[in-house]
């Protein structure tokens, strides 16, 4: 055999070999990050995580008694070692098939995967498996890192695709939360400063500085009213009633922008995908691919496949009505 026909062999071979592993690696990012049309092997991949996850943070949480820390100290060692391997395994996996998104299609792998590293769900990931790691290098009790092991929940993120529209929601209307929050910020300090300057003297103890009254003032303001520190002199009360009619509008903006927001959010969302339901319709069906590439935009706008069939239906209906009964046009 001549040494160009084994230059050509060994090519083919190592071409076969990246496409092999190519497919493995498509098939790891499906069964993670299966969209609309996963599996049933996916689906059992995400129920046994989503369990786990669970399993977890309610060990963490019988951990932290005393009692059945002391009794079950190595069971909960070993489902931790368990836990963390499981995660470990899972982190890597994503981070090696993560160039499979469609995100990372113009990019090399090395900055898909760079760029993954940094993304919301990688560092939650991160933080899920950050025990392990800084046992590692460093001689400490797990148990100070509870709240990192309760913080595990994040995690289920990846299986609740309700999630991201909540984070989205909350990302387009920072801006207005961010200033609604410096403006309850000032009065907070403003009616700490009036407090101590009327009650200050009558009572050193919870009124005694600007610092101490910060304590009353988030409670009022909050309209929580705990009662532990109240206001004795007539000019007190009549400062503490302005703060409370005045936190009870404050405090619920936020929440109205928020709600204002998940509703053209949800409108947004389906009107985008019936923009692609409409171009789909052009020809008057709509095909089996078509309806593929639908369906995982539904599941990325995390639209249920039940409103995904009757927007096709509702659609299908309006078009055949636009159509001429005569000529079909």
């Amino acid at each position: 055999m001549t040494q160009s026909k084994l230059d050509a062999n060994n090519e083919n071979i190592a071409a076969g070999s990246k496409a092999s592993v190519q497919s493995y690696r498509a098939k790891a990012y499906q069964l993670l990050e299966g969209h609309s049309d996963i599996s049933i092997v996916a689906k059992s991949i995400n129920l046994f995580l989503i369990i786990l996850i669970i399993t977890n943070v309610i060990a963490a949480i019988f951990e932290s008694e005393p009692s059945y820390h002391d009794k079950y100290l190595h069971q909960f060692a070993l489902f931790e070692f368990i836990s963390l391997s499981i995660f470990c395994g899972e982190y890597f996996l994503r981070l090696w098939c993560c160039v499979e998104a469609k995100e990372a299609e113009e990019l090399s792998n090395s900055k898909a995967r760079f760029s993954y590293v940094f993304t919301p769900i990688a560092l939650i990931d991160l933080i899920a498996i950050l025990p392990f790691l800084i046992a590692m290098f460093f001689s400490i009790d797990l148990r100070s890192l509870r709240l990192i092991r309760v913080l595990r929940l994040l995690k289920l993120t990846h299986y609740f695709k309700g999630f991201n529209i909540f984070i989205s929601v909350i990302a387009k209307e920072l801006k207005s939360i961010t200033a609604a929050m410096m403006v309850m910020v000032f009065l907070i300090v403003i009616a700490a400063s009036l407090m101590h300057t009327v009650e200050g003297h009558i009572q050193p103890e919870t009124f005694g500085s600007i610092l101490h009254s910060l304590w009353w003032s988030v409670v009022t303001m909050t309209t929580v009213g705990y009662g532990d520190v109240v206001p004795v002199t007539g000019l007190g009360k009549v400062i503490a009633t302005v703060i409370m009619l005045i936190g009870v509008g404050l405090v619920a903006l936020p929440a109205g922008m928020l709600a204002a927001r998940f509703g053209e959010e949800l409108r947004e969302r389906k009107e985008n995908l019936d923009v692609q339901i409409k171009e789909a319709l052009t020809d008057g069906y709509i095909a089996q691919q078509e309806y593929q590439d639908l369906a995982r935009l539904a599941d990325k706008l995390e639209i249920d496949q039940e409103d995904l069939q009757r927007s096709i239906a509702l659609l299908k209906q309006e078009n055949h009505k636009e159509k001429c009964p005569h000529c079909g046009k």
